[in-house]
Formats: C-alpha cells, structure tokens, sequence
C-alpha cells in the first residue's frame, strides 16, 4: 500500500535545508491559476471520492488549545492556502507490476531538478492528539515538535498522501519529512528532499523530473502491520 508513516525526528537539521524560491507561497489563496487542477490534475484527476482537498490542517475540537497555540502563528493568523494540487509534484498509477505499490498511487517530482534539501510541499491532515489516532488509518504520521500530535491524510489532505515507502522498490528513500514553520510561524510537516549526508545512495544529488519520490514509513509502521 502507498500510505504514510512517521515522522524521522529530523526537525533539528532544518537549518541545514533550503527552500526553492517562492515555496512558501505556492499555495496563495489569491492566487487562482492552477485550482483547476483538483479537476484535471498533473496526469489524472484527484481520484479519492471520500478525501476532501486541503493544503490546510484541521485540527479535532478536542486537542487543547494550549497544545494548538504552540503550533500556531501569533494572534492564530494561519495563511489560508488555496485548494489546488503543488506544481512541483505529481501523482499516477504505478504501472510497474514489479513495484510494491503496483495498480496503487505514487507521488513524483515534477521539477527538472530539485536538489538535496529542497521543498517540496507539505503533508497534510487531520490532526489529533497521538493517542487519539485512527490505529487503523494508513495515512497517519507523526505529527509535533515532539511528535505528540499526529497527522491523518485518510479522509482530509493533498497528494503528499500517495508517497510509497522505499522497501522492495530496489532503491533508497530521496525524501524525508522534517517539521518547519512557514513565514507566519505555523508548524507544518515538510516534505523535502534528503540531504546528501543522509542519503544512502551514493553520489546523490537530489530527485529529477520523473523520479518516483520514496520515503521511509519507519520500522514502528511496520511492525504494526506484519507483528
């Protein structure tokens, strides 16, 4: 399954990365080129009937608000980011019948180049106390400073939702998820390229145009699912 995963903890590396330019405002509420693409969309349509679209987080009523004020911007004035899917990626269906996710989604870089540490985009959820998390949601990932929240794409979410993880694909994870706060100060899970010190691969230089983007769920994900 193509399903999400926790977060690596590796908040304390983001001033090790960098932002391709204008990242943080590719989802501008009042800028409507691309909304369309929530219809017809990179290469298909946003195909889930029971996902609402969303580049911004819901949290459940019943998370505190001294919780929820840690990862909120000052007066709460979180930036409301427009419905549309991220150009800097796209999603199809994996027609490989040697990938582990074959006939499911897969989420893939749509830039000509983007190199180690870049943005991507955000994963995005419903988000809820850890443990009050859907145990039974494949979508769910750690989520907080100290990864005392988590993040659910199951019903509510972007495309982030369709990254694989990388085992049994014959290569190694190119992206990670790393907590960053954007410009208002609203605490986000990023989804960005690796470093070169933590990729496995040798000689990486980041992800091209076409390239499958591959995380790591984490071993918890799994011993969950296998025992």
């Amino acid at each position: 399954k193509d399903k999400c995963i926790n977060n690596n903890g590796s908040g304390g590396n983001s001033d090790t990365k960098i932002e391709l330019e204008g990242s943080d405002g590719e989802y501008d509420i009042h800028d409507h080129q691309g909304e369309l693409n929530i219809i017809q969309g990179n290469s298909t349509s946003w195909p889930p009937n029971n996902v609402q679209f969303s580049n911004n987080y819901k949290w459940d009523p019943s998370v505190p608000n001294e919780i929820k004020d840690k990862y909120s911007p000052p007066n709460n004035e979180i930036r409301q980011r427009a419905p549309r899917l991220s150009n800097r990626v796209y999603f199809k269906r994996i027609a490989d019948p040697n990938h582990p996710a074959h006939g499911e989604f897969g989420l893939y870089c749509a830039l000509p180049h983007a190199p180690p540490g870049s943005w991507l985009m955000d994963y995005v959820g419903y988000v809820t106390l850890g443990e009050d998390q859907d145990k039974q949601s494949d979508y769910v990932s750690d989520f907080g400073e100290k990864s005392d929240l988590a993040c659910d794409a199951n019903s509510y979410g972007n495309e982030a939702r369709f990254l694989n993880d990388f085992r049994n694909t014959g290569k190694h994870p190119n992206v990670e998820f790393t907590i960053r706060r954007d410009e208002n100060g609203e605490l986000r899970q990023g989804v960005y390229v690796k470093l070169k010190k933590d990729a496995k691969e040798e000689g990486f230089d980041g992800v091209e145009r076409d390239e499958e983007l591959l995380v790591s769920y984490g071993k918890s994900y799994w011993r969950s699912r296998v025992g």
